[in-house]
């Protein structure tokens, strides 16, 4: 009897091995309702504007000449060619699909399709770039005064070693 129960035991925490794997169509189908190409374009945006106020921090709000400005802005359209080319869907989505088979189940992602297409998944999809953009908000608030802390902790620390002589 202990051998029938290990043996039943075995088999239904076993199950999820056995699983079956979901299907190309039903994988397409979950990345269509996740809206993932468009998240990879607002990625490609995302980085491409990134790079933009990376050399306008560079830059330190000096005036630039005509000349100057062309060199900026060839850059920025070099730069978000190279982006475009790196970082497309026509690219990603192969990756994506072998993710997607590898992670999850035909049952997860019937179940994901069903959560993504009702009101709630809709919404979600919906507002969670707002979320995104206004938790980056609150995290980037908290990011200045923490980098000074730190900067005034690394000086007295620096400044201890030397004394420790």
């Amino acid at each position: 009897m202990k051998h029938v129960s290990l043996l039943v035991a075995t088999l239904l925490l076993g199950t999820s091995a056995f699983a079956a794997p979901p299907s190309t169509e039903s994988l397409n189908q979950l990345l269509v309702a996740t809206r993932m190409e468009r998240s990879i374009g607002v990625a490609q945006q995302s980085l491409e504007q990134a790079v933009r106020n990376s050399i306008n921090q560079g830059l330190q709000g000096k005036a630039l000449t005509p000349q100057g400005q062309k060199v900026v802005d060839k850059f920025n359209s070099e730069a978000g060619a190279i982006i475009r080319k790196e970082i497309n869907w026509a690219d990603l989505k192969g990756a994506y699909m072998k993710l997607y088979a590898e992670t999850f189940t035909q049952e997860e992602v019937d179940g994901l399709l069903a959560f993504y297409r009702s009101p709630a998944g809709v919404a979600l999809l919906e507002k969670m770039p707002q979320v995104t953009q206004k938790s980056a908000a609150i995290t980037q608030q908290r990011i200045a005064p923490l980098v000074e802390k730190l900067k005034a902790s690394m000086a007295k620390t620096v400044e201890d070693a030397k004394a420790a002589k």
